[in-house]
């Protein structure tokens, strides 16, 4: 029998289609801005790298107090909606800034903050601006998608949902260069940064605004429960152990990922010594791959559990990783092929542990009485922008260490070619390997979640009732 507050398909597709346009923004923030603002723009790799990973230094204060805020500011259209629609042109505004830092209005812009060129300091001023933006819209509609229903595997169906409108995001930035280049013969980074650009600004709104209006929040069930101070809160947070596992875990899993994104493009191209195109199309087939295979996790998942599928994910991963260091110029399609069912692994890393995160957030309702949905993806959030900028600080300043240039492709040493591969393939996988003896032993499981949610509705039901009758 479902549930009695079952989400509905409808709901999930409408609530999972805001993640289209927002993930159509971060794939191009890995493969294309290092090389954009290093070949084009003329900044260091190294310095393009470490600006990037200083930028979220600020997470560190913005996130918890974003996540507290969202928890506790009650108004008429839910806790959640208000800060998406803060966030949202800030959001807007920071993009374009940082894609199309050459049109008119991004220089009119600068100047009038004070600013004279595109240096290191407008890198760094508007990739923090966008992340901030990030913050305030992404954070809430990632809890409120926590709280829409308190269902185990509901919960991994709003999570697919989800993160299968972010695949078809991130296919949309892949396929948006390719139509740049063979269509309007506009090849590059730059003219690809530019058409996303263009694309987010006008979807983020459209596909927003349903969602908004039509998916509504489910009341906060600590309502008449004494709230924890916020400080007290951060420490019981801290002190919940399997949230603990399930983070650290999460931090090397998205910082293998984004290693790998992140030299993807210096990779095919002065390894394998391929052009641009083909490069647009192995990443458009790796990710199409990846979306694909998310019903197979999500299929596997409802048989081993979420913790052990994607112990299996990482695992699938590794085996493909371990190839590509032995592939070179002329082996382009065997190469495809190795990174086709590499490319299948990441659905599992990325959706389940989200998926995993909501569960933990019961055990923490269940000891305090308190929903601090908000607070636990704030740290997600923060810890999954730490785990992007120490994948993109050790790829790109990895490789600068071994010789790599960047602008001289091809013409790198062996050595620096070497640097690439491995940075690109195998190390990641050995980051994502740290998180299997944290995973196989997690101990939320299906079985234990429902009890926990079975004394939570109990508990819930005596409130209710001796306040119904007090009252």
């Amino acid at each position: 029998m479902k549930p009695a507050n079952t989400v509905g398909r409808v709901r999930m597709a409408i609530y999972g289609l805001v993640n289209l346009p927002t993930s159509t923004v971060g794939l191009p923030i890995a493969l294309y801005i290092p090389a954009f603002y290093s070949q084009n723009l003329g900044l260091s790799l190294a310095a393009v790298g470490t600006l990037i990973a200083l930028s979220r230094l600020t997470d560190v204060v913005t996130d918890p107090a974003i996540g507290i805020l969202s928890d506790r500011w009650q108004t008429r259209i839910g806790r959640r909606k208000p800060w998406m629609l803060i966030g949202m042109p800030l959001k807007l505004l920071s993009l374009w800034m940082l894609f199309v830092p050459s049109s008119d209005f991004a220089v009119a812009v600068w100047s009038a903050l004070g600013g004279d060129s595109v240096n290191n300091l407008y890198l760094f001023v508007w990739i923090s601006a966008l992340y901030f933006g990030f913050t305030l819209m992404d954070l809430p509609y990632r809890a409120w998608g926590a709280e829409l229903s308190p269902d185990y595997d509901e919960r991994s169906q709003v999570t697919g949902w989800r993160e299968a409108f972010g695949y078809g995001g991130t296919l949309m930035a892949l396929i948006i260069p390719i139509f740049m280049s063979q269509f309007f013969n506009r090849p590059g980074a730059e003219n690809a940064l530019l058409a996303v650009a263009l694309t987010v600004v006008l979807l983020l709104p459209i596909l927003t605004a349903p969602a908004l209006i039509w998916v509504k929040e489910l009341p906060a069930r600590n309502a008449n429960v004494v709230r924890v101070p916020w400080r007290r809160g951060l420490k019981i947070v801290m002190a919940n152990g399997p949230y603990r596992r399930l983070v650290i875990s999460f931090l090397f899993l998205v910082a293998a990922i984004t290693m790998t994104a992140t030299l993807s493009f210096f990779f095919v191209g002065s390894v394998m010594e391929e052009s641009f195109d083909r490069y647009a199309y192995f990443v458009l087939a790796y990710y199409l791959s990846s979306s694909l295979a998310i019903p197979i996790w999500f299929a596997i998942s409802r048989k081993m559990g979420k913790h052990r599928t994607v112990v299996l994910g990482v695992l699938w991963l590794s085996l493909w990783s371990a190839v590509i260091p032995l592939l070179g110029p002329g082996q382009y399609w065997i190469f495809f092929a190795v990174m086709l069912l590499k490319g299948s692994a990441v659905g599992a890393l990325v959706f389940l542990p989200a998926s995993m995160a909501a569960d933990v957030i019961d055990l923490d309702t269940l000891r305090t009485g308190e929903q601090r949905t908000g607070l636990y993806f704030s740290l997600w959030g923060m810890i999954n922008k730490a785990a992007v900028a120490l994948g993109v600080l050790l790829a790109t300043n990895g490789v600068a260490w071994f010789g790599f240039d960047p602008t001289i492709g091809a013409a790198n040493s062996d050595t620096a070619k070497m640097a690439v591969a491995a940075l690109y393939s195998v190390i990641p996988a050995a980051l994502a390997c740290v998180a299997l003896p944290l995973l196989w032993k997690y101990p939320l499981t299906k079985e234990r979640q429902a009890r926990m949610r079975a004394h939570i509705e109990r508990r819930d039901r005596r409130r209710t009732e001796a306040a119904l009758s007090s009252g």
